[in-house]
């Protein structure tokens, strides 16, 4: 039998006897349509396999060998020294992983499937050419030879369309560099590689999964119809593929599908990639390349802080700022504020200060592979300086620390008993599909007046477990020196007990001292002015403390810290009220050096 508790005058609530957790989960909407798609497909992509694999197939890919490219594409991809030194030392340090491949081939290194599809890209080609010299342009070839000698056939993983494509624009991008020795042999053997593997490429593009890895392989097609200008079908098969993919993986806005930074930034770079392809060699533009192209470049301006680095929101790092501004060189920065529209995010920006605030559900069906259980969740920056951040992501470090990441606690926004904020999908079928969040729907909106700018947003992950539905109310004020915040809570007759904590997780570079009072936090950024948190603490069992964090969104995991608000809610609505404030009279003393 359940326990009550008093939480208000004449009005009790469930409290779980112990053993006993919340409501349970949500079956997962349309699981037997999503198993049998996935079946199909799977039996689909065998059978392919299977005719690609054949003599017969291998005849159907040979043809003219071209003696040259038409043109060298731009590889647009993050290009670090530091990575091209752990590459000379046998060490791929990748998003997905960092594997040590001294003692092998790094084709033949185990590992995840996210890290063996990064290392059959080639993109990592660009850390070396960064380099320079004959060392690196030695090992590039070498690796390169050793890939044609293992993979030169088909192989049903490193074949396919999204791991295929970017290799081809890698090595294309990459091609002088590659052949900076003036090996005939060499350059003949990676020409016919190049020519085989796009004839491939131009029969299986579309059947890439829907999303960014569609749209990675179309534009790769496009880009290796104008760089090995063969065949007359090639270009329309890429304008066919490109429009599939554009369809399938941007939303209106030109948002992502799947509402993850980095990977709007992957789909900016792919459509620019085939933009400037496709003018290099004055071939026609697709008709809707142009303007999916500016409104993809303009979604991803509004994620990105003063720093000019992104927002750490579903899986997102801070990123690569060369490489981020080299992505929006055409695009006039965007500096105002912005509704949150189909991709869910509202931007609000006065002076210095910008709130970027979280305010979209889940992605829908397979896109939700990654996301993170963040509903409403925000950060705030001051100039350069980040303040209130989330935890990010750190791939590279494992299973476990990718699934820490995804918690409801690694974000900036209210979670209830220990509980994420909707559920994965676990089990047999998780291992099928993946583990896809699910559970709820958000939506937000943003107004505008002379005062400052208002945004809101609710949603309903939590309903289903504790029948509760969050809203997040924002203010930030005209002079950018004042955010204020409200939570609320909202509860059915008969509510399930549980324990409210709001986190507001801070950047490492910050400095946090809890005032002696207990209702407020003095914030100290590495630059810039110091800032003020306060909250109301006026109910029962309502308190105010500072935590350890750690933030996953730069090159390492740091440490942090991250203000928190625990309160045990009462009453069928339960609010709580915080605002960050500029310290005006305290300014950070600068310490001389000379």
């Amino acid at each position: 039998m359940p326990e009550t508790s008093p939480t208000s005058a004449g009005e009790p609530a469930v409290r779980p006897a112990a053993g006993t957790g919340p409501r349970g989960r949500a079956p997962y909407p349309g699981l037997a349509a999503a198993l049998a798609r996935d079946a199909a497909l799977k039996a689909r992509r065998k059978a392919e396999d299977t005719a690609c694999g054949t003599a017969a197939y291998r005849l159907l890919l040979r043809g003219p060998l071209p003696d040259r490219l038409a043109l060298h594409p731009d590889a647009l991809t993050p290009a670090s020294l530091e990575r091209a030194q752990d590459i000379l030392r046998g060490r791929f340090a990748l998003a997905s992983g960092i594997v040590d491949v001294r003692d092998c081939s790094p084709f033949d290194a185990p590992g995840p499937d996210a890290w063996r599809a990064e290392i059959h890209r080639f993109e990592w080609l660009a850390h070396l050419e960064k380099a320079g010299g004959a060392t690196a342009a030695y090992v590039g070839r070498a690796l390169t030879e050793d890939w044609l000698d293992r993979h030169e056939r088909f192989d049903a993983f490193a074949w396919r369309p999204e791991i295929l494509g970017p290799r081809l624009v890698a090595w294309a991008a990459h091609f002088r560099f590659l052949n900076a020795s003036n090996d005939l042999v060499f350059r003949s053997r990676l020409m016919k590689a190049l020519a085989e593997q796009a004839r491939h490429l131009e029969r299986y593009a579309r059947t890439a999964p829907p999303g960014l890895a569609l749209l990675e392989a179309a534009s790769a097609l496009c880009v290796m119809s104008a760089a090995l200008p063969e065949g007359e079908k090639r270009p329309l098969r890429a304008v066919e593929a490109l429009r599939e993919a554009l369809n399938s993986g941007l939303l209106d806005d030109g948002g992502i599908v799947t509402r993850a930074p980095h990977e709007q930034a992957l789909a900016v770079a792919a459509l620019a990639r085939a933009q400037r392809a496709l003018a290099d060699a004055r071939r026609p533009q697709p008709p809707d390349l142009a303007a999916a192209l500016e409104a993809a470049r303009t979604c991803l301006g509004r994620l990105m802080h003063g720093d000019g680095r992104l927002a750490c929101f579903n899986g997102s790092g801070e990123g690569d700022e060369p490489w981020l501004a080299e992505l929006r060189d055409a695009a006039a920065s965007e500096t105002g504020p912005a509704r949150p529209a189909n991709w869910g995010y509202a931007r609000l920006s006065a002076a210095s200060a910008l709130v970027l605030f979280d305010c979209g559900g889940p992605p829908p069906g397979p896109h939700a592979a990654e996301a993170h259980a963040g509903p409403l969740a925000f950060e705030l920056s001051h100039r350069s300086a980040r303040i209130v951040v989330n935890g990010g992501t750190a791939r590279a470090r494992g299973v476990e620390w990718r699934e820490a990441a995804r918690r409801t606690a690694a974000h900036a926004t209210l979670q209830l008993n220990d509980q994420d904020a909707g559920s994965l999908l676990s089990g047999a079928a998780g291992a099928r599909l993946g583990p896809l969040l699910y559970g709820g729907r958000a939506q937000g909106s943003l107004e505008m007046g002379a005062e400052g700018q208002w945004a809101e947003g609710t949603h309903d992950l939590y309903r289903r477990s504790f029948g509760a539905v969050h809203r997040r109310r924002l203010f930030l004020n005209a002079t950018g020196d004042d955010l204020r915040g409200e939570d609320r809570l909202t509860f059915p007759a008969q509510r399930v007990w549980c324990e409210a904590v709001i986190r507001f997780p801070l950047h490492p570079d910050c400095k946090a001292t809890l005032a002696q009072s207990g209702d407020s936090v003095l914030i100290v950024p590495h630059d810039g002015e110091a800032w003020r948190f306060r909250t109301e603490l006026v109910g029962l069992n309502e308190k105010l403390a500072l935590e350890p964090h750690a933030y996953m969104g730069g090159e390492t995991v740091r440490t942090a810290q991250a203000i928190v608000i625990r309160a045990m809610p009462a009453g069928r609505e339960w609010t709580m009220r915080w605002a960050f404030k500029i310290e005006a009279p305290y300014k950070r003393t600068r310490r001389r050096l000379v």
